[in-house]
């Protein structure tokens, strides 16, 4: 019987030999055994080096909105849930066409945490993925062409870990603690962007921090600049984060930013019932107005 790999790579194989897609976008092994990267595969021959476990951290749907990829036409690829989620939320916002992409599926029971997975780990339990995969349901993407299905065993919680378990403790802080706890992270923000780098939904041709007339956004290294960024940042992503967490992976600083965007996260839907990227049919729920929406706030 053919394993994960090998399901995979004839998947691929047969959509580039059949001249269905020009490009697949997937996962290979990295140069030590608990690491992956993305790669990119072009010829039928190469499919053979696509893979995929629990090291398979980054979501390649960032990948689709670089004008070097757009290029290729109809693109194959692979995505775990929270990925194929980022994929439901473009094709949302029209950044993408259904019908140019091919989708992958993986099935995913967690993603081993990096600095884990460095010291070797290789056990997938609630204790030693992401908070993402705790609070995850979407462990099967909702929307795929192909699927493949995994050959781990299924995530067991306890219920004893609560993920993004910082969240309740700042909503019980005061107004003044919890802007000394978000001075004290802003503080140490570099202004490198790589969380929106990473972020699959940052597409802005043209970011608001590059706009210089007026400038909107301080772009020194300093307390209000930090913060102006990444409130905005924030508040851009709001309705519209999808969970994958990468913009906090890639943060150099270590900013928890899953923080902001998973309490805004569960306020849209607490508000709005809106979860992001589960429905390309759906509206963006910040682009729609009903009668029947939370309006408390206006005075």
């Amino acid at each position: 019987m053919a394993n994960t790999d090998e399901k995979l790579q004839k998947i691929a194989k047969d959509l580039l030999e059949g001249g269905e897609v020009s490009l697949v976008i997937g996962y290979t092994k990295g140069s030590i055994p608990q690491r992956m990267r993305p790669v990119f595969i072009t010829k039928a021959q190469d499919a053979s080096r696509l893979s995929f476990s629990c090291y398979a951290v980054q979501d390649l749907a960032v990948f689709l909105k670089k004008p070097e990829v757009k290029k290729f036409g109809k693109i194959g690829i692979v995505v775990k849930g929270c990925d194929e989620k980022a994929i439901n939320a473009l094709i949302q916002e029209y950044q993408l066409l259904r019908d140019d992409i091919k989708i992958i599926g993986m099935e995913c029971n967690g993603i081993i945490r990096q600095n884990l997975a460095d010291k070797g780990e290789a056990a997938v339990s609630e204790t030693t993925v992401y908070d993402k995969c705790l609070i995850c349901n979407e462990h099967t993407p909702v929307l795929y062409d192909y699927l493949v299905p995994s050959e781990n065993q299924k995530l067991n919680l306890s219920g004893n870990i609560k993920p993004y378990a910082k969240i309740e403790e700042l909503d019980s802080m005061s107004a003044e603690d919890k802007s000394a706890f978000w001075k004290k992270e802003f503080d140490k923000c570099l202004k490198c962007y790589a969380c929106r780098q990473a972020c699959p939904l940052c597409y802005c041709s043209r970011c608001i921090v590059e706009k210089n007339m007026p400038q909107w956004i301080d772009t020194n290294i300093e307390e209000t600049g930090n913060a102006q960024w990444n409130l905005i940042r924030a508040y851009h992503l709001s309705g519209r984060c999808i969970g994958c967490g990468e913009c906090e992976r890639a943060c150099p600083v270590n900013i928890p930013l899953m923080l902001i965007n998973e309490k805004m996260a569960r306020d849209t839907y607490s508000l709005f019932g809106n979860k992001s990227g589960l429905d390309i049919n759906a509206k963006p729920v910040f682009g729609v107005f009903s009668e029947s929406d939370f309006n408390e706030f206006i005075k």
